[in-house]
């Protein structure tokens, strides 16, 4: 077996843990309830009365003690790098790069003017436009990666899209495939559902669906290249950090054991366990590039003590992640949330700590990245296609 067919068989295992171990565990627990949840399709959740053994009584309400423990994590793992990041060390340098600032290209200006009359189509209701109304956010999103790609151009002199054409193309079909994944997921905890799909077939959705998932990737990534143009993200003052390694048995086994609490908890305690949701995957993967002794752009870094290219992902898949909800709000096909026990002190749909999300699915898209081509997320010694 060759390298390669080796490394696609494990992947292969890899993609069968993540989608067999909950549903397995459903099965086992005898919870048929969960395992016809899992199967509807497409996710018409609107009424949580209807759905399948009277699931919506995972939604427990607001809870205050929850929520103070929940945000003071989340700012207490955020603040060591939000303070390097505002006040650097003094020995903080410039890193030396061959960026040089170009033109606004001519697809920029595309991009400004789709992403302008997209958004007014999707915020309104024009008798005229009824047939594309709930498509709106996939015009929206092309639209925005388009300007991205530009204004990297007009910062950097070049961009993803036109140093790495082919694999940043092979990001969009990657991002579906990526993003249905979560949906999965989601239908173990049910942490949001959607409007403005009640009378698609199952077909229709899938087509449609698959669309909108295939910007994630991409817009991200787009972001990530863009932040890399400002100080903040492109000199050192995220090095010389408390270094995390990877290859020790004890932080291996331990990382192993949060994807399978995660992978788990999800149908045993989802109440309790969904953070988790956006955690267990990434752990699971690196974790399986450790074992097959791969480079890992995630270990390898951590390893050193540079936590630049993780935090730079992290704030990119934030940034993104307000744009998505921002543009999500008045849509006619839309999602909504459903958060147990921290589900108050909305921006616009999603619960303020909700936002806490995004951060580590930043860095799962980096790793996804990386492992795709290590110019997407600018290793080093990337080389241009």
């Amino acid at each position: 077996m060759t390298a390669m067919n080796r490394r696609v068989t494990h992947y292969l295992l890899l993609a069968a843990f993540l989608l067999g171990l909950p549903w397995l565990c459903a099965w086992l627990a005898g919870k048929p309830e969960i395992l016809e949840g899992v199967k509807t399709f497409p996710p018409r959740t609107e009424d949580w009365g209807e759905l399948p053994g009277k699931l919506w009584n995972m939604r427990a309400p607001f809870s205050w003690p929850v929520f103070i423990v929940m945000v003071a994590g989340v700012l207490a793992v955020c603040f060591p790098f939000v303070r390097r990041l505002a006040c650097p060390p003094a020995w903080t340098e410039r890193s030396p790069g061959t960026d040089r600032p170009g033109k606004f290209p001519w697809y920029g200006w595309l991009g400004v003017a789709a992403l302008a009359a997209s958004w007014i189509l999707a915020w309104n209701r024009f008798d005229w436009f009824g047939w594309g109304q709930r498509h709106t956010y996939v015009m929206i999103w092309f639209s925005f990666i388009l300007l991205l790609n530009a204004l990297c151009e007009k910062r950097r002199g070049w961009s993803l899209m036109t140093r790495y054409p082919w694999p940043y193309a092979a990001s969009f079909p990657v991002s579906a495939l990526f993003w249905w994944f979560f949906e999965y997921l989601n239908r173990f905890v049910w942490n949001w559902y959607y409007l403005g799909v009640q009378d698609m077939s199952a077909a229709e959705y899938t087509f449609f669906a698959t669309f909108s998932f295939s910007t994630v990737l991409p817009a991200v990534s787009a972001i990530a290249a863009l932040l890399k143009s400002f100080p903040a993200f492109s000199d050192n003052r995220l090095t010389r950090m408390a270094a995390f390694r990877l290859d020790r048995p004890l932080n291996l086994a331990a990382v192993f054991l949060a994807a399978c609490a995660g992978l788990t908890g999800i149908v045993f305690f989802p109440q309790y366990t969904f953070p988790l949701l956006w955690i267990s995957p990434l752990c699971l993967f690196v974790v399986v590039q450790a074992v097959l002794r791969e480079r890992s752009v995630v270990a390898d870094r951590l390893a050193a003590g540079d936590w630049g290219l993780v935090v730079r992902f992290a704030a990119a898949s934030l940034i993104c992640g307000f744009c998505w909800e921002t543009w999500n709000w008045l849509s006619f096909a839309k999602w909504v949330y459903a958060v147990p026990y921290v589900h108050a002190f909305q921006i616009w749909e999603m619960p303020v700590a909700g936002f806490a999300g995004y951060l580590p699915f930043g860095v799962e898209i980096a790793v996804v990245l990386a492992w795709m081509h290590p110019g997407l997320v600018e290793e080093p010694d990337a080389g241009a296609e």
